[in-house]
């Protein structure tokens, strides 16, 4: 077993390399997130070390789709942002992939985000 010194320089080839074969990976998602964007919803991948953040903003024109999107994440929680907005935080591909979906505004009510996400039971009939 060869321990790799931390202070060892970057080889720009290989960096470059990297980053070209990134790009040919992510570019055929591409077509899928513009389809996303036609219906209104907006998608924006954050990638750190360890972890893939994904930020998804839903417009009033797209609220239709939210329902179906919100029981695809596991551990769903609803909140809001500092600026009031509400949001729904939760997880998704066994948990390695951190989700955000912004709600649009004033689309709902906290109570009425949290029988969404079925984090607690009511008639959803009578609160949407």
């Amino acid at each position: 077993m060869s321990i790799m010194p931390s202070d060892m320089p970057l080889h720009a080839t290989g960096i470059t390399n990297d980053v070209l074969d990134a790009v040919a990976t992510v570019f055929p998602l591409f077509e899928d997130v513009q389809g996303l964007a036609r219906l209104g919803v907006r998608v924006a991948f954050e990638v750190a070390p360890s972890t893939i953040i994904v930020t998804i903003t839903v417009t009033p024109a797209a609220v239709s789709v939210l329902p179906a999107l919100l029981a695809e994440i596991d551990d769903a929680r609803p909140g809001s942002l500092p600026n009031g907005q509400m949001v729904v935080t939760g997880s998704m591909c066994e948990g390695v992939v951190l989700l955000k979906v912004v709600i649009p505004q004033g689309w709902v009510t906290p109570e009425e985000l949290a029988v969404l996400t079925g984090t607690v039971s009511a008639d959803p009939s009578r609160l949407l």
